[in-house]
Formats: C-alpha cells, sequence, structure tokens
C-alpha cells in the first residue's frame, strides 16, 4: 500500500480504538458499586424467596393445625350439645325427684302421724279391753262364789220371803245381767277393735317401710343425679375450654405465619422495585453509551468512507496512470493488436465481466434465484431473496467481483461460510460485496485482493439446499440487486 494510502486510513483505525475503549470505559465506570449492590439484592431476594417458600409451608402446617382444631371445636360443639342435652335432662329428672321426695316425705309424715294415731288407739283400746275383760273376770267369780242370784230369790221367796223382795231382787238380777253382758258385749266389742287396729298398725307400718324404701331409693337416685350433673357440667366447661383454647393457639400460630409471610413478600416486593430502580438506571447508562458508541460509531464509519474514497481515488489514480503506461508502451512498441492486452485484472481466473460495475464471481454465470421477493426453501416463510444465487460446482472457485480488501471470513448458521469484502466507492456509493455459503475460503481479514482473484470455494453450508453461490451487493450498507451492479 502507498505511503500516503497508510496515513489516510490511519484516522479510520484510532477512531475505531477510541469508540472500544469508550465503550468500554462507559460500560465498565457507568455506575461504581452498582454491581455488588445488585449482586447482593439478588442474593437477598434468593434468599427471601426461600424464606417466603418456608413461611408458605408454616403458613400450610399451621392452616391445616387450625383447620383441624376447628374440626375438633365443631366435634366438641356437637358432644357439648350431645352433653348439655344429657345434662339437662339429668336435671329434669333431679328436679323431678327433688319434688318426688318432697311429696314422698309429705305422705311419709303423714302415714308415720296415723301410725301414731293408730297406736295410741291401739293402747288404748288394748287399756279398755283389759279392764272390760278385768269385770266380766269379776262377774264371773261373784255368780260362782255366790251362786245363781235368781235361784236364790226364787228360793228366799220358797222359804217364806216377801214377794216384793223376790221382785226386787230378780229386778236387780235382770240389771246385773244387763250389765254383765253389756261388759262381755264391750269386751268382745274391745277385743275385735284391737285386732283391727293391730291389722291397721301392721299396715300403716308396712306402708310406712315401703314410703321409707322409695324415699331412701328416690334420695340415692337424686344423690346419683347431682353427681352426674356436676360431673357432666365438669366435662361440658372442660371440653369447651380444651377446644376453645385449642383454636385459639392454631388461630394465634396462623396469625404468626400469616404475618411473617406478608412481611416477607413485603421485603421481596421492596427488593424487587430496588432491583428495578437499578435495571432502569442501569437501561439508561447503556442507552447512553449506546448512543455514545453510535455517534462515534457513526464518526468512525465517516472515517472509513473518507478513507475508502481517498483511497479509491488513489487507486483509480493509480489505475488511469498505469494504463496510460501501458499504452504509451504499446504505441512505442508498434503493438497494433486492438489493445486487448488487458483483461480487468482478473488474469485467466476471473469469472467474467458483463460490462458492470463488477464481475461475475463465478465462471459460465448462470441465475437460479434473482434478487427479491421468494418462498425460502428452508425456512417455508415469503421473505426478500437479499442476492442473487448462481448455480456452482460444489468445490468451484469463486472470484472477487471487483478488487478490494476483506473486512470479514466467518461462518454464519444461514449463510454458513462467507467473506465480506470493501471494494471502495463506485458510482457515488460505498459498496461491498459478501460471498456465501461456500465450502470454504482463501483470503483472511485486511487482506487486499484484485478483481477475479480466487477468495473461496463454492458449497452448501448454512441454510442451503444444494451447492451454488450466494452473492450479495451493499450500497452504502443496505442490500441492494447484483443484476443492476454487474
Amino acid at each position: 500500500m502507498h505511503p500516503t494510502a497508510s496515513r489516510r486510513t490511519r484516522p479510520a483505525l484510532v477512531a475505531g480504538v477510541v469508540l472500544a475503549l469508550t465503550t468500554s470505559l462507559l460500560l465498565s465506570s457507568a455506575a461504581p458499586g452498582t454491581a455488588d449492590d445488585e449482586e447482593d439484592l439478588q442474593q437477598r431476594r434468593h434468599q427471601v424467596q426461600d424464606e417466603i417458600g418456608g413461611a408458605q409451608t408454616d403458613l400450610h402446617e399451621s392452616s391445616k393445625q387450625l383447620q383441624r382444631a376447628t374440626a375438633a371445636l365443631t366435634s366438641a360443639q356437637d358432644k357439648l350439645d350431645s352433653a348439655r342435652s344429657a345434662l339437662a335432662k339429668t336435671r329434669g329428672q333431679l328436679s323431678t325427684a327433688r319434688a318426688r321426695d318432697e311429696q314422698m316425705q309429705l305422705r311419709l309424715d303423714a302415714a308415720e302421724e296415723e301410725l301414731a294415731s293408730a297406736q295410741a288407739d291401739f293402747r288404748a283400746g288394748k287399756l279398755a279391753l283389759h279392764e272390760a275383760r278385768s269385770d266380766v273376770a269379776r262377774d264371773t267369780v261373784e255368780n260362782i262364789q255366790n251362786g245363781d242370784p235368781g235361784l236364790r230369790a226364787f228360793g228366799d221367796l220358797l222359804r217364806g220371803g216377801e214377794p216384793s223382795t223376790f221382785s226386787d231382787e230378780m229386778s236387780l238380777q235382770g240389771s246385773l245381767t244387763d250389765a254383765q253382758t253389756a261388759s262381755v258385749d264391750e269386751y268382745d266389742a274391745g277385743r275385735v277393735l284391737l285386732q283391727l287396729n293391730r291389722d291397721r298398725i301392721k299396715k300403716l307400718r308396712d306402708e310406712v317401710a315401703k314410703q321409707r324404701k322409695a324415699a331412701a331409693e328416690n334420695l340415692a337416685l337424686r344423690v346419683k343425679l347431682e353427681a352426674a350433673a356436676e360431673t357432666q357440667t365438669a366435662e361440658v366447661g372442660e371440653l369447651v375450654d380444651t377446644t376453645v383454647a385449642a383454636r385459639g393457639e392454631a388461630a394465634k400460630a396462623r396469625k404468626s405465619d400469616l404475618a411473617q409471610l406478608e412481611a416477607l413478600e413485603s421485603e421481596r416486593s421492596s427488593l424487587s422495585e430496588r432491583l428495578r430502580a437499578i435495571a432502569r438506571r442501569q437501561a439508561a447508562r447503556r442507552e447512553a453509551a449506546r448512543q455514545e458508541a453510535a455517534r462515534q460509531e457513526a464518526a468512525q464509519q465517516a472515517a472509513r468512507r473518507e478513507a475508502a474514497r481517498q483511497e479509491a481515488a488513489q487507486q483509480a489514480a493509480q489505475e488511469a496512470a498505469q494504463r496510460r503506461a501501458e499504452r504509451r508502451a504499446a504505441a512505442n512498441t508498434g503493438n497494433n493488436n486492438g489493445g486487448g492486452g488487458s483483461n480487468g485484472g482478473g488474469g485467466g481466473n476471473n469469472g467474467g465481466s458483463g460490462g458492470g460495475t463488477l464481475s461475475y464471481p463465478v465462471q459460465n454465470p448462470y441465475v437460479t434465484s434473482p434478487y427479491g421477493m421468494r418462498f425460502h426453501p428452508v425456512l417455508h416463510v415469503r421473505k426478500l431473496h437479499d442476492g442473487t444465487d448462481f448455480a456452482a460446482a460444489c468445490g468451484s472457485p469463486v472470484y472477487a467481483a471487483s478488487g478490494g480488501r476483506i473486512l470479514e471470513a466467518y461462518f454464519n448458521s444461514a449463510y454458513g461460510n462467507r467473506v465480506v469484502m470493501s471494494n471502495g466507492y463506485k458510482r457515488g456509493v460505498s459498496v461491498a460485496t459478501t460471498y456465501n455459503h461456500l465450502t470454504r475460503w482463501s483470503v483472511s481479514p485486511g487482506q487486499r485482493v484484485s478483481r477475479g482473484q480466487v477468495i473461496g470455494y463454492a458449497g452448501t453450508t448454512g441454510y442451503s439446499t444444494g451447492c451454488h453461490l450466494h452473492f450479495m451487493v451493499l450500497a452504502n450498507g443496505s442490500t441492494v440487486n447484483p443484476a443492476g451492479w454487474l
């Protein structure tokens, strides 16, 4: 390369270095300490997320505990209802027993009072019977000792007694007989009455004993019912206290777990917001850096375009000078063969020229798919075909369409092995050409090549259905139809 051209392209290289350094500095020093803060916040958020998982597990467990306690309370409520019903029934029976006890006590008191009265009547009747029995016995003894008063009066009358005396004695005898008869009757009646009183007393005693037994049984039942009522009351109270306390503890535990979970979720939200704020600041810094890089890239591209323009102008001047020298040499030697000694720099290996700005990149060019919209054979979508496909056998040479400098030689998943070449300014625009789907390339980035020089070999790498060359022309960085340049 001419020394002047090297000096002219140096600003472009310097601009590229400055762009890379500036971008690196902008990205690395945009926010001192921000990366560490973000890492700490990320670690804390992961930690909080783990703690939230544990808190959710605790909340789930305490909720289950609360459900079990609530179910136990519901069951206890059912038992409580049954216990209260039993208690109410017991208390009703107890009230009935107490009322019956009072009634039986009244009956027992009346029966005992009647028994006491019967016993008093029995004692009085027994005393009267004893007196009547004594009178009858005495009269019987006197009659035996004195004989029959009637016979004795009749004997006195026969012995000459007074008739009036006989009448008086007979009247007296009648009176005594009546009195004695009455005494005997009274004795008999007293004895019968005494037997009746004895039977009545026995019956009353049996009734009193029965009443006392019933009263005792009722009293025992009452005592039993009172004890059962006290036990049931205590059980009801204990059942309610236990279940209510258990549910209260479960509700308290769930409330605590829920509060802890809410606190952790609040902290997570706060951490997320802080991370989003950091991300926004970083995005703003990256955008500022990108804009600065874009500005410097634009400046660098302008510098490269200017360098390329100057280089193209210099190359054109050199080629023109070379052609003039060749014409002068031909004129001096008297060679009048029509000036066919120049074939555009391609020698016998070039792809040929159709008279355009660029030469064909393959020998015997045959277009299999032109530039424009088409149905992509691999992707199966309708999209822009951004170049021209030329038929080329696998391994056949691919030629530079124009002289220039190799910018890139690399593999792309879609274009396969490709070579990107800067061809300088033509028709007032910066022109670049690309050669795609190569089996391999034979040049390296930065290398200068001439028109018609072999730069690679046709293939079918990348998105391709067979060996061919996908040839692209870019004017000022945008694809154009290669047909207008060949």
